[in-house]
């Protein structure tokens, strides 16, 4: 029997995505509902109060970004987290996500595999318990946090057999990579999942530049958590 306290809110205005996510997290026991445009997303969130709501960013009249922006500014729904879609790998539309408060992204086209690793880690609120039978190629004893810090959990699918991106990324100022995971997939190609604590959303814009900046690199999603996400 579906959880109805984990209902998900699908806001998207394409009909056969909204199908898509509704079959996708009933295979994992996640009851939801949708709304085809941003104006019903707002309505349905403060009717329903649903867990999580994935907000698609490009849609006629009201755009994801002024739904979340709405929801965040209205105190009974500025706590339901919200994981933003995007079609392409485009720094701006990502980093304007996690500015109007978004918990997280996932660029089309989904892998189905990530999206819904990347729903049960906001829901749990305890992101590393995904990876405690894996063992990380990176696992450092992180500083001490800045009061305001964050955890990123950025997944990117990259060439095998050298250095993660990652490396480099997180040495952008004002973050520290924490924990790195990789997952061979295709011939000659990695997922890899990087836990970078960032000082803000601004440190971690440096981050994301870096690696959207790599031609063999293709984002998959991130979610944000804050710094007690560190407890592992």
């Amino acid at each position: 029997m579906a959880d109805e306290s984990k209902t998900i809110l699908i806001v998207d205005d394409d009909e056969d995505i909204r199908q898509f996510l509704s079959d996708l997290l009933a295979s994992e026991g996640y009851p939801s509902r949708e709304a085809g445009a941003g104006h019903e997303g707002v309505e349905a969130a403060l009717r329903f109060k649903p867990a999580l709501i994935l907000l698609d960013i490009m849609m006629p009249g009201m755009d994801g970004y002024e739904v979340c922006e709405r929801l965040k500014a209205d105190p009974t729904t500025r706590d339901i987290p919200i994981v933003m879609v995007t079609v392409r790998n485009d720094i701006a539309d990502i980093s304007r996500s996690l500015v109007t408060g978004a918990s997280g992204f996932v660029v089309k086209p989904f892998d189905p595999e990530c999206l819904l690793k990347t729903v049960a880690m906001i829901l749990s609120g305890r992101p590393f318990e995904a990876y405690q039978q894996t063992t990380p190629v990176v696992l450092v004893s992180p500083p001490p946090p800045a009061e305001g810090a964050q955890v990123a959990f950025l997944d990117i699918m990259e060439p095998g057999g050298c250095k993660s991106i990652l490396h480099a990324a997180s040495r952008a100022s004002g973050n520290t990579l924490v924990a790195l995971w990789q997952f061979p997939q295709d011939e000659g190609v990695v997922q890899s999942t990087g836990a970078i604590l960032t000082e803000s959303n601004r440190a971690f814009h440096a981050v994301l530049e870096i690696v959207a900046g790599r031609p063999t690199v293709k984002i998959l999603a991130c979610q944000i958590h804050k710094s007690t996400a560190l407890e592992f």
